[in-house]
């Protein structure tokens, strides 16, 4: 590794912040947010395997990275699904999962193969996250006007997830045009700068995890006025 990759990697654990934060709360935090922690834990060991992979095989390393976009594209849909989004559309999570699946085998297996980097898929579903969390964010301030919003998890998540899919969306979209052939060191700088996005959004889902509290039951609300 050069020291800029060494670098690259050390702030790429920045996702061990909101693990760690996560392990510690475990108890505490709403279910409804399990889908985020999962989503996190396995980000962080993504991330380590990265870290030893990439110097013994790139291939393996775009193979884990195809197969980590697939998993983050459902856990995520699946995040919004327990924030209750899909209620009022019962059959759109089940179409929206059936749609994930089919693209990402049609561009990985059909396409070109799990060895091979592609943008397309993760251009949609990032496209498709930002556009959930807007309107989440929507939702929230018009009927959770309650909790301040800078205290509220399932706002700071939002907008972690828009800051870093939308510039996700803008830098695979360069690569979909040829960008990164025409100007290798304009791109070396998009993609140092998104190392530093990812990591802010991480901070925010610890942040976001701080604030999360778990649910009480009329049971339990009852049982601790006793």
């Amino acid at each position: 590794m050069t020291a800029d990759e060494i670098w690259r990697f050390v702030i790429s654990l920045s996702v061990a912040f909101p693990a760690i934060v996560g392990l510690i709360r475990i108890k505490k935090i709403d279910k409804a947010y399990y889908s985020l922690f999962i989503y996190i834990i396995v980000s962080l060991l993504s991330e380590l395997s990265f870290g030893l992979i990439t110097q013994q095989s790139k291939s393996m390393t775009i193979v884990i990275i195809n197969w980590f976009n697939l998993f983050e594209a459902i856990i995520l849909l699946t995040q919004f699904k327990f924030w209750e989004h899909f209620d009022l559309y019962t059959k759109l999570f089940p179409e929206l999962i059936i749609a994930v699946i089919v693209g990402w085998i049609f561009e990985n297996l059909f396409l070109h193969n799990l060895s091979h980097f592609h943008v397309y898929f993760l251009i949609a579903y990032s496209f498709l996250l930002v556009l959930l969390s807007v309107q989440t964010i929507n939702h929230i301030i018009v009927n959770e006007s309650r909790v301040p919003l800078i205290k509220n998890p399932k706002f700071i998540i939002c907008v972690a997830i828009i800051i870093f899919f939308t510039y996700t969306i803008f830098v695979y979209t360069l690569m979909a045009k040829g960008i990164d052939a025409e100007n290798k060191k304009m791109m070396s700088n998009i993609f140092s700068i998104k190392v530093y996005v990812n990591a802010f959004a991480n901070i925010l889902y610890g942040i976001a995890l701080l604030f999360v509290q778990k649910k009480v039951s009329g049971k339990d609300l009852f049982k601790d006025l006793q």
